[in-house]
């Protein structure tokens, strides 16, 4: 019984997932922005600490919420952003909720409520409800901050920023100067953020930046250094697709001695164009995921996504090998998904055929693919259940 359930859970298994909007290749850890506290908590307070108990906090004025079953002092064990000490003359902006799938609600503190960044916060709550109704608002409100000059405005502003889909990160162009961008580009100290500034420098239009990006993709593959690869090979594909694509199939993806971790930044650029950049190169992308499933089949998970979300089905003779071997670290949630990409692939393909009418053989082709996920969970099952019974009789 419970076998049939699970096979029945199979077949019915979501045949779509939905495209990662936000940009993976700039988004720096942690992804927690302290607009998520302010917007998200229950209650939000401006509070100064007891000079005589460090850490111990007063509730002097609230921001958000009800804080009157809240206890007006209280201890914070471990602040949101590090900073020096408090001291009786320091407002800080705390918030209350549960966070972080806990179930009692807690303290975090959100930062200081300085001249720069206190207003910025009665800015931000204003406008919780109407970055709900459209997300792109939000991104857009905080691109003006990129370059302020106040250190908490400005570390906010990166964060929320670099949350953005590509495409929208391609719409903030001149929010930085390109002196600026480069400037950041030689700071090591900056290097969490320098994924936001290739991808940012790669919207400006001069040639001595194209140049550069080019060249240190050309470097990378020389070195096999894959410190923001992925950024800089989104940022050469975004100026001169035709040069960036054919410099990575003849030299990281026909090249068998590549590491993986080469390979996987090289996906996550295709992936951030195909989604939301250059959606025109799909078909060349697909092919280009082709090789990578013959070199990393462990990548397949995430390149299954975007082919459902692309709705592209012809990559199944790369999936199936997969499916019946799959690596060792592959999760029982990854085969699931790749199951059910080829089981909606052979659904669309056979109606495709049938429409077209095409040959017996390519129909049976797809018959047997479906019978071959219908047959691994079944073999399976068996084994696992004669195992147990010479277990029963040894007993």
């Amino acid at each position: 019984m419970t076998f049939r359930l699970w096979l029945t859970g199979l077949l019915l298994f979501p045949a779509v997932w939905p495209a990662a909007h936000a940009c993976l290749i700039c988004l720096p850890i942690p992804t927690t922005s302290p607009a998520d506290y302010l917007l998200e908590s229950e209650v939000i307070v401006l509070a100064r600490e007891d000079p005589g108990a460090p850490y111990w906090l007063r509730i002097g004025k609230v921001l958000k919420g009800d804080a009157s079953g809240v206890d007006r002092d209280f201890f914070l064990e471990s602040p949101l952003q590090t900073g020096p000490s408090l001291n009786r003359n320091r407002e800080v902006i705390c918030a209350y909720g549960s966070r972080e799938g806990r179930s009692q609600p807690e303290w975090a503190r959100v930062g200081d409520a300085d001249v720069a960044f206190a207003p910025l916060v009665h800015e931000i709550l204003q406008l919780g409800e109407q970055w709900k109704a459209n997300p792109r608002e939000r991104a857009s409100f905080f691109s003006r901050y990129l370059a302020h000059r106040n250190q908490q405005v400005r570390a906010l502003a990166h964060l929320e920023v670099a949350r953005a889909p590509y495409d929208q990160i391609r719409e903030f162009a001149g929010s930085l100067s390109p002196e600026e961008l480069r400037a950041s580009l030689q700071n090591f100290r900056l290097t969490d953020w320098h994924p936001l500034y290739i991808l940012l420098l790669a919207q400006g239009g001069e040639p001595r930046d194209h140049q550069l990006i080019a060249g240190k993709v050309r470097s990378a593959e020389e070195s096999k250094r894959t410190l923001h690869l992925a950024a800089w090979v989104t940022a050469w594909i975004e100026i001169d697709p035709e040069a960036a694509l054919e410099f990575v199939e003849r030299h990281y993806l026909a090249n068998g001695l590549r590491e993986a971790g080469e390979i996987r930044a090289i996906s996550r650029a295709l992936s951030v164009h195909g989604n939301r950049g250059h959606v025109h190169l799909r078909d060349r992308i697909v092919g280009a995921y082709r090789q990578i499933l013959g070199r990393q089949p462990g990548l397949a998970p995430g390149i299954v996504t975007d082919l459902m979300a692309w709705e592209r089905w012809n990559l199944t003779d790369s999936i199936v090998p997969i499916v019946m071997t799959p690596p060792p670290d592959m999760d029982q949630a990854s085969l699931l998904q790749l199951r059910a990409y080829l089981r909606k692939a052979g659904e669309v393909n056979a109606g495709d055929e049938q429409s077209a009418g095409t040959s017996r053989a390519s129909r049976t082709l797809v018959f047997v693919v479906l019978a071959l996920l219908m047959a691994i969970p079944i073999a399976l099952s068996l084994v696992r259940w004669r195992a147990g019974r010479r277990r029963e009789a040894a007993s």
